[in-house]
């Protein structure tokens, strides 16, 4: 009993840790912070246009994208093409390349440090990417700060390694995604999902999966509203777990892991 008292203790004292890292992220990345003269943080987001392209959309079979702080936006776009729109202050920054049926796009920048009064504020760089719907190939996603958002892309494979912002996603074929601090709401997983977050909520509106998937949370809540026929194998270290309708003779399994918080499941 001491061992588990002492277990919970530390559990609830590295929550307090990681909600106030949380939040100085979050201030950190809306805007400047500042604290006896010392200030620190993004300062607001650019609004000019360094980079603005059109790519025929055959000669794309993947998309990669790297950002070190800012939103990853992806927008349905019309006609048979990608239109790649970056944000940011120097056109240096962009980088953008077609090789092999492979688009590169990076957009970032250097942070402008102030000795006397360290100050690391700069602007974010936003990449909007304009797709069709009917986008069938792999989408990458390298962000360090910033918010994740696509469209409905239900042919779509998407990979994505955030260190802190949130990820909104609609309908998707596979979901691959590593979150390190920020919350995940994803509109539907068609095929298969391995999803992990490590400090936040995540919330899938749909769960249609056809293969064996993973969720490893490890400090936050996991609600799923509603699955297909499938097995869930939830396992909650500290936390209440709530699953209706589980068949454990269905073929396909779900396996959830929450260190810290709760797990709802419609099945």
């Amino acid at each position: 009993m001491k061992n588990k008292g002492l277990i919970i203790t530390l559990i609830v004292l590295l929550s307090i840790i990681t909600v106030i890292l949380i939040a100085f992220l979050a201030v950190s990345i809306a805007g400047k912070f500042s604290f006896n003269g010392i200030s620190f943080g993004w300062n607001s987001k650019s609004k000019q246009i360094i980079y603005d392209k059109k790519f025929d959309l055959e000669d794309i079979k993947e998309i990669e994208i790297v950002q070190d702080a800012g939103d990853t936006i992806i927008k349905e776009g019309e006609g048979d093409y990608i239109q790649v729109v970056l944000y940011g202050e120097d056109e240096k920054d962009a980088q953008v390349k077609l090789n092999n049926g492979k688009l590169y796009i990076e957009n970032t920048h250097k942070k402008t440090i102030n000795i006397s009064f360290f100050n690391f504020g700069t602007k974010t760089n936003d990449v909007i990417i304009y797709l069709p719907s009917s986008y069938a190939n792999v989408i990458n996603v390298k962000n360090n700060y910033g918010q994740c958002k696509m469209m409905d892309l239900e042919n779509a494979t998407v990979n994505i390694d955030c260190d802190a912002g949130d990820i909104e996603l609609g309908k998707v074929k596979n979901a691959n995604i590593n979150c390190a601090a920020g919350n995940v709401e994803i509109k539907e997983i068609t095929n298969k999902c391995d999803i992990e977050v490590d400090c936040g909520n995540l919330e899938i509106h749909t769960l249609s999966i056809k293969e064996d998937s993973e969720i490893e949370v490890n400090m936050g809540n996991v609600e799923i509203e509603k699955t297909n026929d499938i097995y869930i194998d939830a396992e909650v270290n500290l936390g209440n777990k709530k699953i209706n309708n589980n068949n454990i003779n269905a073929g396909v399994t779900l396996k959830i892991e929450c260190d810290c918080g709760n797990v709802e499941v419609n099945n």
